[in-house]
């Protein structure tokens, strides 16, 4: 009941920064999309004709509400539900249940962690760049942008190992 609770809600927080970004962020930006919705990251260029389309009222309202709240609780929402569901998954296996604490609790958050890492390592870098304390050139924009493809490839590597852990746990239960 509990990872079902998590998803929903982490889904729902989901669906919502996305309406937010397109119906609110995107046009402030003239149509262009945020930085750290980029899968492959983004050049100076292209970071800094987002930040340039944004006025100061703009960059203000998107630091408060994407990065001061939408995307601050996102990433904890999404480890929180991909650990409890890996889990869980884990939790089918004879062997993991006679491990130490310690070693069940580490083994989801060695394949979750670098995703939140990586997302507030990047949401804190463009944050000190739009408000202006982390000058926007090339060294910070590539950092950042560098943080951007950490981010998604970390969580493919936690949705990956949750999908392989629930497809093995499946595939071991007698018929």
């Amino acid at each position: 009941m509990r990872e079902r609770l998590l998803v929903y809600a982490t889904a729902g927080w989901f669906a919502v920064m996305v309406a937010v970004h397109a119906l609110v962020f995107e046009p402030m930006a003239d149509g262009q999309k945020a930085p750290d919705s980029r899968f492959g990251g983004y050049t100076y260029d292209a970071f800094a004709g987002w930040a340039g389309a944004l006025d100061p009222s703009e960059r203000l309202s998107f630091l408060r509400w994407h990065s001061g709240f939408l995307d601050f609780v996102f990433p904890v929402l999404l480890m929180a539900a991909l650990f409890t569901l890996m889990l869980a998954a884990l939790r089918q296996f004879e062997r993991f249940r006679r491990q130490p604490s310690w070693i069940r609790t580490m083994v989801p958050l060695v394949l979750i962690a670098p995703y939140g890492l990586f997302d507030y390592l990047e949401n804190g870098l463009v944050a000190e760049m739009l408000r202006g304390t982390t000058p926007i050139n090339e060294v910070s924009v590539g950092l950042a942008a560098t943080y951007t493809v950490l981010k998604f490839g970390a969580v493919a590597i936690a949705f990956s190992g949750t999908a392989v852990f629930w497809f093995v746990a499946r595939r071991q239960k007698p018929v």
